[in-house]
């Protein structure tokens, strides 16, 4: 015989599994009717009125205007209300700090912008985006918004279960539980990823609109990560560490990565890459063109001005576009082998390195084609991303889409 209790937790399993489902419709289409809602859910009409009720009471969903179909009577649509709460996302790379909010809907709201200087400590650093987020707060807070909660995407293997950074190489920052730190500082649901764990699922829920089924984003950067969404899941390994495409060794004795190993991916197709082969380019070029390169780069830092050098190569810069073409023709020979191994439906090229990225596309895309097999390459798409935020605005989704996935624990404390 079934307990009293097991039937109640029956009861609140299949309610939140159908208030989900509500949400990720509504997130993905837009704007239904009950009856709609109803039937591509496969709920009765009484069913998901009820549950509807339940989230227009809390302000989760909204009312719209009446749609007219045949000689019935008109229905009124719903869809999500931008009024629900507001997400806080932030990211923390070795260049900048960028902080975002977002409404229900998953439009940015407010953004800010640092730069991450060399001579800044960890804990300056962390210092400066803990009051980032607090700004991005008390902007929600004073348009009367109530806050949902805190996504971070962060450089490195990240713990996402337990919230804690385990390493970040390019930073040199290991075991920080922001997870724990935050939660006791803001008072909110925190909720942590790699960074481009965090891009792929903004970019999936935002720009892609749920429709792959196996999506690769790769973000190029001074370090290089995989945020992989496998059957429409982001993948995380035994552990929670996977997707550290950068470290696949493709040039064995190759550049010493600053993982410590030799022949990383990333040395041959990331900044350190560009940066080494500008250096190289400066001493072999007569002037006025070293000026031209020499102009590109800081090297008390190791950064590159990479809008600048989108620049020339709007200008047909063929010396740059030389170097730019060995990187793609590398980066291609990786994602080939991303393709051949999961059969990928889209592999999205972002990350710091994106201003220079579309001049790589073409030879990028050419050089998978070739080296992937006919069949998988064949329904595989690989573009550059459109937006120069995915992971920060990731982040942000994170928070969304913890609440879409389990919306009860909200809708009791709203009610």
């Amino acid at each position: 015989m079934q307990r009293v209790q097991d039937k109640k937790a029956d009861q609140v399993t299949v309610r939140r599994l159908n208030m989900s489902a509500i949400l990720k419709l509504l997130r993905k289409r837009g704007t239904l009717a009950r009856a709609d809602l109803a039937k591509e859910l496969g709920m009765t009409r009484n069913t998901a009125s009820n549950i509807v009720t339940d989230l227009l009471q809390t302000n989760l969903v909204v009312e719209t205007e009446y749609r007219r179909e045949g000689a019935g009577r008109p229905g009124l649509l719903l869809e999500l209300s931008p009024k629900a709460g507001f997400a806080v996302g932030a990211e923390i790379d070795i260049s900048r700090i960028t902080v975002v909010a977002v409404d229900f809907l998953g439009k940015i709201l407010w953004e800010e912008t640092a730069p991450v200087k060399d001579t800044l400590s960890q804990q300056d650093v962390v210092g400066l985006s803990e009051q980032m987020v607090k700004e991005a707060l008390d902007w929600g807070l004073a348009e009367q918004l109530k806050p949902l909660g805190i996504g971070l995407g962060l450089a490195g293997l990240v713990d996402a279960e337990a919230g804690v950074l385990k390493y970040a190489p390019t930073l040199h920052w290991e075991e920080i539980p922001f997870k724990k730190l935050w939660e006791e500082k803001f008072d909110l649901p925190i909720y942590l990823d790699n960074e481009a764990n965090a891009a792929a699922v903004g970019y999936f829920s935002y720009a892609d609109h749920y429709t792959s089924r196996n999506l690769a984003y790769l973000s190029i950067g001074g370090g290089m990560a995989a945020g992989l969404l496998l059957d429409q899941h982001i993948f995380r390994g035994s552990k929670g560490f996977a997707g550290q495409a950068g470290h696949m060794k493709i040039r064995p004795g190759g550049e010493l990565c600053s993982c410590g190993g030799h022949g990383c991916w990333v040395t041959e197709v990331g900044i350190p890459a560009l940066y080494r082969q500008l250096k190289v380019l400066i001493l072999e070029s007569d002037e006025p063109a070293r000026e031209r390169y020499r102009a590109l780069i800081d090297s008390s830092t190791y950064k590159i001005d990479l809008d600048a050098a989108a620049g020339l190569l709007r200008k047909n810069d063929a010396k740059l576009q030389e170097i730019v073409d060995a990187m793609a023709l590398m980066l291609g020979l990786g994602i080939a082998n991303l393709i051949n191994l999961f059969n990928l439906d889209k592999v999205i090229l972002g990350g710091a390195m994106r201003p220079i990225l579309p001049f790589m596309a073409d030879k990028v895309r050419i050089t998978a084609e070739e080296l992937t097999l006919p069949q998988p390459f064949a329904s595989a798409s690989i573009k550059v991303s459109g937006r120069d935020d995915d992971g920060v605005f990731g982040a942000a989704s994170m928070v969304l889409d913890a609440i879409h996935n389990d919306p009860i624990p909200l809708v009791r404390a709203l009610i």
